[in-house]
């Protein structure tokens, strides 16, 4: 386990970037942690029919700080929307989806995503995004994939589903990461 993901593992501390939120929120979906039957209801998630599992969870202010959830001071239901969209696609993945190291695109790239879905992906919004981020995370659980690097696609989906998000370029990040690792030769991608 890298060092970021070790100062997190202490329940005192408090994360402050999205990185760290991601991080935090990755190592709270594990059943150990949560509960089978709350990983069950995260799995579930749909539009806007949030669980009880759902705000346990985003309402912690150990895992997700309220500046991540309130910007400005104010709820957002956009923000909402986001987080649990994140949340829902991230769960794919459990337990510990997030790792530090491999970009997304990346780890879609290299494990064949279509190139059709992942444009869908880059270019969604509001629902269309979170069917196609949830649609990415559960690829990436089939082929085996045990973590990826979540914080392009959390900066992708916050932004574009109402969350003040200063970085622009998610959706170029995941698309250099993506295009850069299909151009290479099965034997230099490992295959």
């Amino acid at each position: 386990m890298n060092a970021r993901a070790d100062m997190l593992s202490d329940e005192s501390v408090e994360p402050r970037n999205l990185g760290h939120v991601v991080a935090a929120l990755s190592l709270h979906l594990d059943k150990s942690r949560i509960g089978a039957g709350d990983l069950a209801e995260l799995r579930r998630i749909a539009g806007d029919d949030l669980p009880p599992a759902f705000w346990r969870l985003y309402l912690n202010p150990k895992i997700v700080p309220s500046e991540w959830r309130e910007p400005g001071g104010s709820v957002k239901v956009r923000a909402d929307r986001a987080w649990a969209a994140l949340v829902r696609a991230m769960v794919e993945m459990a337990p510990h989806p997030h790792a530090f190291g491999l970009p997304f695109g990346t780890a879609l790239a290299r494990w064949d995503y279509s190139e059709v879905r992942f444009v869908r992906l880059l270019r969604g919004e509001d629902g269309d995004l979170a069917r196609e981020l949830r649609i990415a995370g559960t690829w990436l659980a089939r082929a085996g994939v045990q973590a990826v690097d979540w914080e392009q696609p959390a900066r992708l989906m916050l932004r574009r589903l109402g969350l003040h998000v200063r970085d622009r370029t998610a959706a170029h990040r995941m698309a250099r990461d993506y295009f850069r690792e299909a151009a290479k030769s099965p034997s230099e991608r490992g295959d």
